[in-house]
């Protein structure tokens, strides 16, 4: 007597663990996942850094103007015009090493200002400050205005 398997005999195997398409798959999910943890990472760092240099920018724009505001209202740096200091004389650390305005500085920063008379009233000046500095690929300016009365 003969025993006859039936055709459709799938039989369990007792063997575990991952076909290579799952193995593929997993794989692609995890090499996305780092790229979108790289492409956040640059992101972040770009930001940083522009954040950086416009908080730069605003200090050295504030102290300038505030050094400007204490003058007397006949001093030269107050004639009406623009002033552009060379980074020796700017009183900035133009190039971030730590001293001021040192012999052949040279920097991504340079500073410069307007003056303009009997503005926006007589016997006034408005001053305004602009620092620019490069930006990577393009170059970047902040400007800030104050008033000061001819007493």
């Amino acid at each position: 007597m003969k025993t006859s398997t039936p055709k459709n005999d799938h039989r369990v195997s007792k063997e575990s663990g991952f076909t290579l398409v799952e193995v593929m798959m997993a794989i692609a999910i995890f090499s996305i996942g780092i790229l979108a943890v790289w492409a956040l990472q640059h992101i972040s760092t770009r930001s940083n850094t522009t954040a950086r240099n416009l908080t730069i920018a605003t200090v050295c724009a504030s102290d300038q103007l505030e050094r400007l505001m204490k003058l007397p209202s006949t001093h030269a740096n107050l004639t009406a015009g623009t002033h552009t200091p060379s980074q020796t004389t700017d009183a900035l650390d133009n190039n971030f090493n730590g001293s001021v305005d040192e012999p052949g500085e040279n920097g991504p920063l340079r500073v410069s200002w307007v003056v303009t008379d009997n503005t926006p009233i007589l016997r006034s000046k408005e001053i305004t400050v602009t620092v620019t500095w490069n930006n990577q690929l393009h170059q970047r300016s902040l400007s800030m205005t104050s008033y000061k009365a001819e007493i």
